[in-house]
């Protein structure tokens, strides 16, 4: 089978190492052990290969895929601003191609972010549930 273009998520970690404060720290499903003094702020997502669309005829090309984004950062301050980064840049995917070569995006939806403080790393993070259409 030829593959033509990226994956989602080969786009979605082209598109989000571009964020300058992550530093290229961008990550699928886990990220290498770090701490407060070394290796943030990151970006950890998941996602999945997505739904189908279906209709009468079948089914489509297109899909619905459902995710998360996780930001990862040392102090909370850092963790707001690389935050608010990923998300301009997630929203910013609508009615584009993503990444060099990646899905065109018809629609992004996200939820509320959510933040928390996690004490075995002293780490704050934002997570972010996500679903686009592609």
């Amino acid at each position: 089978m030829i593959r033509i273009g990226q994956t989602f998520e080969e786009a979605l970690t082209a598109e989000m190492k571009s964020i300058a404060a992550l530093e290229e720290r961008v990550y699928p499903g886990f990220a290498p052990e770090a701490n407060a003094g070394q290796g943030v702020p990151y970006l950890i997502y998941v996602s999945s290969p997505g739904l189908r669309t279906k209709t009468q005829d079948g089914y489509q090309t297109g899909r619905a895929v459902r995710g998360e984004l996780n930001v990862v950062s040392a102090r909370y301050a850092n963790l707001k601003t690389v935050s608010a980064a990923v998300l301009d840049q997630f929203i910013s995917f609508e009615r584009r191609r993503i990444g060099t070569d990646g899905p065109f995006i018809q629609e992004v939806t996200y939820q509320q972010p959510v933040e928390l403080y996690e004490d075995k790393p002293n780490l704050y993070r934002c997570m972010i549930e996500f679903e686009v259409y592609y």
